[in-house]
C-alpha cells in the first residue's frame, strides 16, 4: 500500500483520482437500472416470505418454475430464430460477426533516468478486433480477425490477428472435440491463461508482459479435450460468474500442440527452424462438484517452446552468428471456484521470440550466451457480494529474473560497460476492481506499478503498456513507474 500511495503522490496530474472516481461513476449509473430489474422477482419473494404470505419451501418452488419457464421461453426463441435463418441467403447462414475491444484512459509515468518522471495522460484502443466466422459446414469453419495497431499511436491501422481454417474432427475414445487451426492462429498457452486471468484487458499475461512471445503465429495446431465435457451444471454455476471460462471445460482437463514459426504474428520467418509449442492441462477431481470447495476445479498445466529466435544478433565479435535458442518451460497450479480464482506458476525461458535475449559474457568476450529468464507470477480474483454479485475484487504480482544464468554481460556491442547479474530484479504489482456489465462486457479501475532494480534493462520509448519488457539493450537505473487506468472492454 505504500507504493500505491507513493505512486498516486507522484502523478502530475492532481485530478486524476476525482476524474476517474467521475467517470467510473457516470459509467455505473445506468446500470443500477437494470441491475434492479435483475434482481426484482428475488426482492419480491423475500418480501412475501416476510410478511408470511409463502414459506421458504414455496417461495423456492415458485423460483424453480419461473427459471423452467424462463427457459422453455429461451428454447421457443432460439427455434424461432432457427426458422428465421432458414429464410437468409447462403452466404449469410452460419456467418458470425462480433467485437473484442478495449477503450482504455491510462495516467501515469515512465520508468526513466530523469529526476522527474515522464508523465502521461490519455485515452486509447489497446484491441480492437473484428471477428468474422463462417461455419462452411458442421466439421469446417473459417475465421478472419482483423486488428487495431494498438495503443497511443498516430494511426490505428488495421493489420490481421487471426486468419485460420477451423477443422473438427470424430472423438478418438478418450481423446475428445477434437479440432485443428491451419493458418494465422491461437498460441497454445495464451488463450488458455486468460480463461484463468479475464482481465487481458488490463494488459499482458505474466509471462508476456517479460517480452518472451505474443499470442499468435503462422503454423498448424491440434487441440482437445480429456475425457468429454465437466458436468454442465457445475460449468453453469461457475460462469455465471466467469462467463469466459466456457472455453475450456474439458472433464479431465485439455491440450493443445502447435507446429508454428515461432517468430509470432507480427514478425515474419527468418530461418529454416521452426517452433514446437504445447500445453496439457490436468484436472484431477472432475467429480467434485459439490460442496463448498469442490475440486474440480483444481488443474495442473504445463505449457512449453522449442525453437529458435527470429534475429541473429550479430555484432563486433561473431560475423556468421547461428540463430539463438528458443526454448519456454511454464507450469501453473490453477483453482477456480464460483466466487474466486487462484492462480500460481513458474516458469523459465532461454531466449525469446525474436532472438534479442543474446550477450557477450564477461568470462569470455569471444563467446556469445542466451539469458535465461526467471518468472514466478500469483494472481488472484474474488467475487464481492454486493450489486447482484457483479463486482471483482483482483490482484497479481510479478517476479522477475531477467538474466539468472550469466554473471556479467557486455551491455552494448562495444562491450564499453559490464552490466552485473545482481541487482537486476523486476517486480510488477497491480491491484483492481472490474464490474461485469453483462457477459463478458467488463469496466474495471485497475492500479499497477513495476520496481526496478538497479540493473534491470529496459527501452523507456515502449509504450506505457510495455513498461515491464526486458532488453539487454536497454537502459538501466531506472524510476519505477506507474499508472492508473479505467478499461472498457466490449464483447459481442
Amino acid at each position: 500500500m505504500k507504493r500505491l500511495k507513493k505512486g498516486i503522490k507522484k502523478l502530475k496530474n492532481k485530478k486524476l483520482l476525482l476524474n476517474l472516481g467521475l467517470t467510473f461513476s457516470f459509467l455505473f449509473y445506468p446500470l443500477n437500472y437494470a441491475f434492479s430489474l435483475e434482481s426484482s422477482t428475488d426482492a419480491l419473494l423475500k418480501i412475501l416470505i416476510k410478511k408470511g404470505i409463502l414459506t421458504e419451501e414455496e417461495a423456492q418452488g415458485i423460483k424453480k418454475e419461473a427459471e423452467i419457464e424462463a427457459k422453455k421461453q429461451a428454447e421457443i426463441e432460439e427455434k424461432k430464430q432457427k426458422e428465421d435463418s432458414s429464410l437468409l441467403p447462403s452466404a449469410l447462414k452460419g456467418l458470425k460477426v462480433g467485437t473484442l475491444t478495449y477503450i482504455d484512459y491510462s495516467n501515469g509515468y515512465l520508468p526513466n533516468r530523469a529526476r522527474e518522471a515522464k508523465g502521461y495522460s490519455y485515452f486509447s484502443l489497446t484491441r480492437g478486433y473484428i471477428n468474422v466466422i463462417k461455419e462452411i459446414t458442421p466439421w469446417l469453419s473459417f475465421r478472419i480477425t482483423p486488428d487495431i495497431k494498438a495503443g497511443n499511436v498516430p494511426t490505428n491501422d488495421l493489420r490481421l490477428k487471426y486468419a485460420y481454417g477451423l477443422f473438427k474432427f470424430p472423438n478418438l475414445g478418450f481423446f475428445t472435440h477434437i479440432i485443428s487451426e491451419f493458418g494465422l492462429g491461437h498460441f497454445p498457452w495464451l488463450d488458455f491463461e486468460e480463461t484463468i486471468n479475464p482481465y487481458r484487458m488490463q494488459g499482458y499475461m505474466a509471462r508476456e508482459f517479460v517480452g518472451t512471445f505474443n499470442s499468435a503465429d503462422r503454423g498448424f495446431s491440434i487441440a482437445g479435450y480429456f475425457g468429454g465435457k465437466l458436468d454442465e451444471r457445475y460449468v453453469k454455476n461457475l460462469t455465471y460468474h466467469y462467463p469466459i471460462w466456457k472455453n475450456y471445460i474439458g472433464k479431465y482437463g485439455s491440450w493443445w500442440l502447435s507446429y508454428m514459426n515461432g517468430v509470432g504474428y507480427e514478425d515474419y520467418e527468418t530461418n529454416m527452424g521452426k517452433a514446437i509449442e504445447g500445453r496439457i492441462t490436468i484436472r484431477p477431481f472432475p467429480y467434485s462438484t459439490e460442496g463448498v470447495l469442490p475440486l474440480a476445479g483444481l488443474q495442473f498445466s504445463y505449457f512449453f517452446i522449442s525453437g529458435t529466435g527470429g534475429e541473429k544478433k550479430e555484432n563486433d565479435y561473431f560475423r556468421s552468428p547461428k540463430y539463438p535458442r528458443y526454448d519456454v518451460h511454464l507450469g501453473m497450479l490453477s483453482y477456480q471456484h464460483p466466487w474466486f480464482v487462484i492462480a500460481l506458476q513458474y516458469s523459465q525461458a532461454y531466449g525469446n521470440h525474436k532472438g534479442s535475449w543474446v550477450v557477450t559474457p564477461f568470462e569470455d568476450r569471444n563467446k556469445r550466451k542466451v539469458l535465461k529468464n526467471e518468472l514466478w507470477s500469483i494472481f488472484g480474483d474474488v467475487v464481492l457480494p454486493i450489486f447482484n454479485e457483479k463486482f471483482h475484487l483482483f490482484a497479481r504480482y510479478d517476479w522477475i529474473d531477467p538474466n539468472s544464468n550469466v554473471e556479467r554481460f557486455c551491455g552494448d556491442n562495444t562491450c564499453s560497460k559490464w552490466i552485473p547479474k545482481t541487482d537486476d530484479l523486476g517486480k510488477h504489482y497491480m491491484i483492481g476492481i472490474a464490474y461485469y456489465l453483462y457477459e463478458n462486457n467488463i469496466l474495471m479501475l485497475n492500479f499497477e506499478w513495476m520496481d526496478y532494480d538497479k540493473y534491470y534493462r529496459l527501452k523507456t520509448t515502449d509504450q506505457f503498456h510495455k513498461m515491464g519488457v526486458y532488453d539487454p539493450s536497454g537502459k538501466d537505473h531506472l524510476k519505477d513507474s506507474f499508472r492508473i487506468q479505467t478499461v472498457l472492454q466490449v464483447n459481442f
